[in-house]
């Protein structure tokens, strides 16, 4: 689905909510949210989630980064430029900064991942951003293919009710 030769374009993105409705706030849910979007095969994907700034785009970075390793295996992806509107992330892989310091968690988790993928990180403006667009001009397959991603039918049979989740701590 993807230029086999050149790198897939993802991108990543966080935010708080300044003012959130009173009832989630009653209720414990997460002002954060981390956000990570793969065009090329439709992929937007939204989850609340506790932390500073830096840590919710780190943690939107590790969250794609396992995405991709685990749900688009069989694509043979070699290749990524994530980017993201935050200019600390991007910067902190210019060097070690303090957010990448060495042998730290996230250091690991990118030489980790980095066995895997060739991994570039680059800005690109907010509004440029599909993480930061709302999701109905983000189409959810491109119209000239066939979607990698299928429904797992043996879950059809399964019913069950499920909590809300309210967030998760980065």
């Amino acid at each position: 689905m993807h230029n086999p030769t050149g790198p897939i374009k993802c991108y990543v993105a966080a935010f708080h909510h300044l003012e959130m409705d009173p009832f989630y706030e009653k209720n414990g849910f997460s002002r954060g949210m981390i956000l990570f979007a793969v065009p090329a095969y439709g992929i937007l994907f939204k989850c609340r989630a506790d932390g500073n700034m830096i840590d919710l785009e780190f943690g939107a970075f590790f969250a794609l980064l396992r995405f991709l390793q685990t749900q688009l295996r069989n694509e043979k992806i070699q290749s990524l430029l994530v980017l993201s509107s935050n200019p600390e992330f991007v910067f902190s892989f210019a060097g070690r900064g303090r957010h990448l310091k060495e042998n730290s968690a996230r250091d690991r988790l990118i030489r980790e991942h980095s066995r895997e993928f060739k991994i570039a990180v680059s800005y690109i403006e907010p509004r440029h951003n599909p993480c930061l667009i709302s999701p109905a001009d983000f189409p959810s397959v491109p119209r000239d293919c066939d979607p990698v991603l299928k429904p797992n039918l043996a879950d059809q049979d399964k019913f069950e009710f499920k909590p809300i989740q309210k967030g998760i701590k980065i």
